[in-house]
């Protein structure tokens, strides 16, 4: 049997295994807490029968997560982290749940917590599948403890506050989606719950006529929804650290102009700063023109050349005063000097701890290109010995693109320079440049290693075909205006 089939195997039996036991594990909670009792063995049967079907819904779950993940849909997150916080917070969601319902109210559910938290800092479609199965697993666990414990007629109080909840969760979720920072996410669930509020009034009318419990029911959301706001901001940042999870809020931050690194460009390579943020106009539409995050490929072009900050003057954009230190150089000295930058820049953005994606733009982002200047230039001083110039000797030394996000820098990088020194007379003159890029890099293997398909890599070009023209406009000259007058 193929090595690689057997890890995986073993692999998924562990997963299985350690989704058993969590399924033991929350069954048992979640049947104390809903009952607010120590002693379990009256309801051991109860409890392995909540454990098996819970340990279906996981694997259900499971599989989901497997096919989103084999989509490419999710390629920020190594697997076995990435179930640990989903499984994590989905059960500690289910008893929570049971907590809720066992000392306040089943209209109290924070089941919004999972939306909000498995959405920012995994997938939205994540969020709203986890929110799913945190409210199938406390159904199981609440219905089965309550029913064995002969409380029947209290089902349809949990049953309709667990979709009260449920839908909470939903509305939540897709404030994600506006983008908002930490504050205004945090106000925007804050509205939310008190909105959900009349809703569970709504459904409470569906099994009872009693108006105080309505409007008990009504409150109780309202308290389970800030109970869910609450956890969720306590429980992000946590996240954030422990699992080196980086969520757009962190990322955010990252590409404000107030970090330490990219004051010092400002100050030390002000000319890299002003082609990296060009850049990031650049990769940033791309990344949301093929699905990619835009906040990491923002940060992705704005910390990319940080390795130019080692010796800025070897860099045109930097060279104000008219002198270029590679005059004095010949040209083997200056290749090296150009090309150590990729690798100089992942050392010092491992060194901050740098989101893994950034870290690997900075290394691969010219791939294993070659530097065509000053290998024609070797070519020209070597006369009639040009043969002997070795190619190898002027190229980065690479890897090439291994994600998709250093693809788009790699291009973007290469066009945003190639526009600035030599604008495009026309349209068509700028998509022949652009089509001819790609056509080069495909040729020389630089996106053989990331999961770029050709489909995007034509969007690539559209967008930036269509977002050029805008960062190349023309100027009124205003001084030639005001002789005219």
């Amino acid at each position: 049997m193929d090595k690689k089939i057997k890890n995986e195997i073993v692999s998924t039996v562990l997963t299985f295994a350690a989704l058993l036991a969590t399924a033991v594990v929350v069954a048992v909670g979640g049947t104390m807490l809903a009952l607010h009792t120590a002693d379990i063995v009256p309801y051991i049967g109860s409890i392995a029968a909540t454990a098996v079907a819970l340990f279906v819904i996981y694997v259900v779950f499971y599989i989901y997560i497997r096919y989103i993940v084999g989509s490419g849909e999710i390629d920020s997150l190594p697997f076995p982290k990435l179930l640990a916080i989903v499984y994590f917070t989905v059960s500690a969601g289910v008893l929570l749940s049971c907590l809720s319902t066992g000392f306040l109210n089943s209209f109290a559910m924070p089941i919004a917590c999972v939306a909000l938290t498995i959405g920012i800092l995994i997938k939205i479609r994540i969020g709203l599948m986890s929110t799913i199965i945190t409210a199938l697993g406390s159904l199981t666990v609440i219905c089965s403890a309550i029913y064995v414990s002969g409380g029947e007629a209290v089902l349809p109080e949990v049953i309709f506050g667990c979709l009260s909840s449920t839908v909470s969760g939903f509305a939540m979720i897709f404030l994600i989606r506006r983008r908002y920072s930490r504050f205004k996410l945090t106000w925007g669930a804050l509205i939310v719950a008190l909105i959900m509020a009349p809703f569970s009034a709504l459904l409470s009318l569906i099994y009872t006529t009693d108006a105080s419990e309505i409007v008990q029911n009504a409150v109780y959301s309202a308290i389970g929804d800030l109970i869910s706001i609450a956890i969720m901001t306590a429980s992000l940042p946590m996240y954030e650290r422990i699992c080196n999870v980086w969520t757009d809020f962190r990322l955010e931050e990252l590409i404000s102009l107030n970090q330490p690194l990219l004051k010092r460009m400002s100050e030390e390579a002000p000319g890299t700063l002003s082609h990296s943020m060009a850049l990031a106009n650049l990769a940033e539409s791309c990344a949301i023109a093929i699905g990619l995050n835009p906040f990491m490929a923002r940060a992705c072009a704005y910390y990319h050349d940080v390795g130019k900050l080692k010796n800025p003057q070897f860099f045109v954009e930097n060279q104000t005063d008219g002198y270029n230190p590679h005059d004095d150089l010949i040209p083997e000295v200056s290749a090296n000097m150009i090309t150590r930058h990729t690798k100089a820049g992942a050392e010092m953005l491992k060194e901050m701890h740098m989101p893994e994606e950034i870290v690997k733009a900075a290394l691969e982002h010219h791939g294993t290109s070659a530097v065509g200047f000053f290998y024609m230039k070797a070519k020209y001083i070597s006369g009639d010995r040009a043969k002997g110039v070795d190619e190898k000797e002027y190229r980065y030394e690479g890897p090439i693109p291994s994600t998709r996000y250093s693809a788009v820098i790699m291009l973007c990088d290469i066009c945003e320079a190639m526009f600035r020194a030599k604008p495009p007379e026309d349209f068509e003159a700028m998509q022949e440049a652009v089509d001819k890029v790609v056509a080069a890099k495909i040729a020389d293997g630089q996106f053989d290693n990331c999961k770029l398909t050709m489909r995007e890599l034509n969007t690539i070009k559209q967008t930036i075909c269509s977002i050029v023209p805008f960062t190349m406009h023309k100027r009124i000259d205003y001084a030639k205006a005001k002789e005219r007058r």
